[in-house]
């Protein structure tokens, strides 16, 4: 490159010397020409004026003869081409004219007059400078020889002092510049000569010094930003919003990397998911418009990365502006913030399942203490009636119904954990294949079951008759999705191990071994908007008379008081998949329970307490069919008084949970402290506060839910009184 500069140095001073040269040479001919004009005009006057003389005094003498013979011998000057001498009367006396192909000639004329005052004569005298045209060829040769001779001279003198004092340095500077350019910050080496460009390397070594810190700088600034979770931008207010810089952790957002943003013109127009796009863009054009804060907050929007995964982030831009304060750039920052939407996702579902917990619990109290009356009554009018007459019928379809109702409000409960099913080891596959079994048989043959079940994994804690509610809750939901087309159902059934960035979003989650429960459909699948309710209670995509809205949400609350999860995975046009998973327990703890034949009685005095008038006198009906001698109270604190008046006068108390002026909790208390082995059943249709864990750790001996059945709660009175 120095090379190239130097050429082009040497030419345009070359050119400058030339033009130089060739005023000089010009100016040299132009005098010379002059110089030769006035050296033969002062020749030719000379002549003409000796002529002049001669001629006038031969006129003047009247020697005409003589006159011609001196006008033929002037005419052999070889200077003089051609003559004419007039007398005073102005006749020819000689007369020798020029021809027209003669070169051209100068004219003198001259009056005769002798001594100045007697005209004597007229003259006229063609010259022509014979030598002129050599003369000037001579001198444009020797114009010609010194330009050149002082261009090549001035060039060899000028290239000469260009190589020791410019060139030289210059070809050096320029191996430093080549190593500065490489990332190589070295002053240069030519600082202690005596250079003619010595300030421009002091200027090049303060440039490298600078340069060096600067990129040092920028080093450790640039670690810094791809170590942090921002990533930094830079692009243009220009149609397609162009990037003009993004920093290398970009790559771990999007899966781009800054190359192929510059590159492959990529721009951030083209990352934002396009249910966001035009929003972004709309709060860009209003930020500009407003022309106020020069740094804004998007809301959070969504970006696609190169694999098609969605990622939603933040950012905190700043508007640039030109001279004349027209926005030209965005530059800022931008967050991956997908953690903090799934959480926040996750904790305002947990807050949907607590209040409808919550909803649940303040009616299953009231709800469960109806249908304990229900099925009390009716066992009693069946215990009553013949078993083939069809009232007896009717009756087993009333008790059969209030079963159902008592699932349902379990099921309700199951949305906050706050039902008090007992769970066993069981290995799910048993009921899974059984459910598919009962689906080939009720789904319509356009749809294929595929099935993957692993009859080999590992024991979980759960209710049969709920894993089954959520397969067929699960089934129903990919049939009806299914149900016009047709399509492909694929159920599978697996041990797997997971690790703890798998289950981040699950923070209750507390092991890493599951049992995988997957159902999948080939139907339309589900847009952002459905996935984000499909858990929330009565929500619905389903027409009128097919779902309540409630299923999903029962599955929901099921699995999570298993310990487990539930993951979604849905595209409009690609099928929805649910993932279910439960833990693994770490052994097997197998508990039989011995049958009951037959409803045991006894003769005990049971003291029952209950402020429901209908549960109460229900109560005391039912317990005296088995034999008891039953004493009823409808409060608190009558059974209270009651009890410290006789306290050895009963062999068990039977209490409701939830009364008004004390609760069964403290009136077992209280009891307790008169008389410690009295055997206390604490009954309840629904308690936040109250467990059996907790009941039986206060002395209670048994703790059951409502309704309860007449074999139920005879089962469970000679247990209380026979474990005395």
């Amino acid at each position: 490159m120095l090379k190239s500069i130097r050429q082009d140095l040497s030419v345009r001073i070359g050119l400058v010397i030339l033009c130089i040269s060739v005023v000089i040479g010009l100016s040299y001919y132009t005098y010379s020409v002059h110089y030769q004009e006035i050296e033969f005009r002062n020749s030719i006057e000379q002549k003409t004026k000796n002529i002049s003389d001669t001629f006038t005094l031969q006129l003047w003498l009247f020697d005409l003869n003589t006159t011609r013979e001196l006008c033929k011998n002037f005419l052999e000057y070889p200077e003089v081409r051609g003559l004419i001498l007039l007398d005073q009367n102005k006749k020819v006396i000689f007369r020798k004219e020029v021809s027209s192909h003669e070169e051209p000639t100068t004219l003198i004329r001259k009056e005769l007059r002798h001594k100045k005052e007697k005209l004597v004569g007229y003259l006229e005298i063609f010259y022509s400078n014979i030598t002129k045209e050599q003369q000037r060829k001579n001198i444009m040769i020797v114009g010609l020889l010194m330009v050149f001779g002082t261009i090549i001279g001035s060039l060899f003198f000028i290239d000469i002092l260009l190589r020791r004092y410019l060139t030289r340095s210059l070809d050096d500077l320029q191996k430093d510049m080549s190593l500065l350019a490489k990332g190589k910050f070295r002053k240069s080496g030519l600082e202690n000569q005596k250079i003619e460009v010595q300030n421009i390397i002091d200027t090049f070594n303060n440039l490298t010094m600078s340069l060096q810190k600067r990129d040092a700088a920028l080093y450790e600034a640039n670690k810094i930003i791809n170590r942090s979770p921002a990533v930094a931008f830079l692009w243009q207010t220009a149609q397609d919003w162009p990037v003009e810089f993004v920093s290398d952790n970009v790559e771990d957002l999007v899966e781009y990397s800054p190359r192929d943003f510059i590159e492959k013109r990529i721009s951030y127009k083209n990352l934002i998911h396009k249910d966001d796009l035009e929003r972004v863009e709309g709060e860009v054009i209003s930020d500009r418009k407003e022309g106020g804060a020069q740094t804004f907050l998007h809301e959070p929007y969504r970006l696609v990365s190169k694999n098609g995964a969605i990622k939603w982030v933040k950012d905190q831009s700043y508007l640039r502006k030109d001279s004349q304060g027209i926005i030209t750039h965005i530059e800022g920052i931008v967050y991956d913030i997908t953690d903090e939407i799934k959480l926040e996702e996750h904790l305002k579902q947990s807050q949907k399942m607590e209040a409808i917990g919550t909803l649940a619990g303040g009616i299953a109290h009231d709800f469960n203490n109806i249908l304990a009356a229900i099925v009390g009554y009716t066992e009693m009018a069946r215990d009553g009636i013949p078993e083939e007459s069809l009232a007896s019928k009717d009756l087993d379809k009333v008790l059969e119904a209030s079963t159902r109702a008592t699932d349902l409000v379990k099921q309700i409960l199951s949305f906050s954990r706050q039902d008090e099913t007992e769970y066993i080891p069981l290995q799910p596959a048993d009921i899974v294949n059984k459910a598919i079994t009962m689906l080939r048989s009720t789904l319509p043959t356009t749809i294929e079951i595929i099935q993957n079940i692993d009859t080999e994994t590992g024991f979980i804690f759960a209710d049969q008759t709920q894993i089954h509610q959520i397969m067929m809750n699960l089934c129903t939901n990919a049939f009806h999705a299914m149900e016009e087309t047709g399509g492909r159902l694929d159920i599978s059934l697996k041990e797997i191990d997971l690790c703890r960035e798998d289950i981040a979003h699950e923070p209750q989650v507390d092991t890493s071994s599951f049992i995988q429960l997957s159902v999948s459909d080939s139907g339309p699948g589900m847009t952002q908007e459905v996935k984000d309710k499909i858990f929330d209670p009565y929500f619905t995509t389903k027409g009128v008379g097919k779902g309540t809205g409630m299923g999903l949400s029962i599955v929901h609350g099921i699995i999570k008081s298993y310990g487990g999860f539930i993951t979604l995975s849905s595209e409009p046009g690609k099928g929805t998949a649910f993932h279910i998973f439960l833990p693994v327990v770490s052994e097997e703890l197998m508990t039989e329970k011995e049958a009951i034949k037959q409803i045991p009685i006894g003769t005990e005095k049971i003291l029952f307490v209950d402020d429901e008038d209908i549960l109460a006198d229900m109560g005391k009906d039912m317990l005296e069919r088995l034999g008891y001698h039953v004493t009823v109270r409808k409060n608190s604190i009558d059974a209270l008084e009651t009890f410290q008046n006789q306290p050895d006068l009963f062999d068990l108390v039977i209490t409701d949970q939830t009364m008004p002026g004390m609760t069964g909790v403290d009136l077992a208390r209280r009891m307790l402290q008169i008389r410690p082995d009295i055997p206390i059943i604490l009954c309840t249709g629904y308690s936040s506060i109250i467990s059996e864990e907790k009941a039986k750790s206060i002395g209670i001996r048994e703790f059951a839910l409502k309704p309860l059945t007449k074999k139920d709660i005879a089962v469970l009175i000679r247990k209380a009184l026979d474990d005395i």
